[in-house]
């Protein structure tokens, strides 16, 4: 296949795939300029796009165009293996978010999108989660309260916790691709994980899987730490 079926069949793998967990949006999110014409990062196809779904637990908001060919894949023998950065970048939330625009200005939206941003920037992300089984980080300019925001005006997230409803792979037409949940910290988990390390992560990553709510982020959780 060339890289415009391989296009459209991995956006159709997608689409299958968020249809059957639940109420898939036919509109999306995306950019009227893309942000990689303007000095951001660019996503294997150029094309950055955010897919809504709507589960009987929540909305779930999900990048879509992380896991696309790249777009020389025609002439280039060396992206001919893969399907993008090899994973998709997801924020589960435990309430259904609403109409449309108002998901488009969502706290949600702001995490899911600069963590999805981080991604596009960094094509060894996948093997890195891979590697280390979750990533903590921080993300700018994210709509969450001022609670939430070290000295730095940053969130944390940690990446690659388990969901009880989204499955933590997918098989796409080149490779099986990660598809990956960002999970929003307190501060004092951000804080915790900073003093101590790898050790600290895993210890609060531990402690996040075992809540009832796993995987999902929402600003009333209180801090396992």
């Amino acid at each position: 296949m060339n890289y415009e079926e391989h296009f459209d069949q991995s956006a159709q793998i997608r689409s299958n795939h968020w249809n059957s967990i639940g109420n898939l949006h036919q509109d999306v999110i995306t950019h009227l300029i893309n942000p990689a014409f303007m000095g951001g990062p660019e996503s294997p196809s150029t094309r950055q796009a955010f897919v809504i779904v709507d589960t009987p637990s929540g909305t779930i908001i999900a990048s879509d165009g992380l896991s696309d060919p790249y777009n020389d894949f025609d002439e280039n023998p060396d992206n001919q293996a893969y399907n993008g950065v090899g994973c998709e970048f997801y924020i589960e939330c435990n309430e259904n978010l609403g109409s449309f625009d108002q998901i488009k200005s969502s706290w949600q939206f702001t995490v899911a999108y600069q963590a999805a941003q981080l991604a596009a920037g960094n094509p060894n992300i996948a093997s890195i989660i891979e590697e280390n089984m979750y990533v903590s980080t921080e993300l700018y300019h994210c709509t969450v309260p001022a609670s939430f925001l070290n000295e730095h005006e940053r969130v944390g997230v940690l990446l690659g916790l388990s969901s009880k409803q989204i499955p933590a792979q997918l098989e796409l037409t080149l490779e099986t691709i990660r598809l990956v949940n960002v999970t929003l910290l307190t501060k004092e988990e951000l804080d915790y994980i900073n003093a101590n390390g790898s050790e600290g992560r895993m210890e609060i990553a531990k402690k996040l899987e075992e809540l009832p709510t796993a995987g999902k982020s929402f600003l009333e959780r209180k801090s396992v730490v």
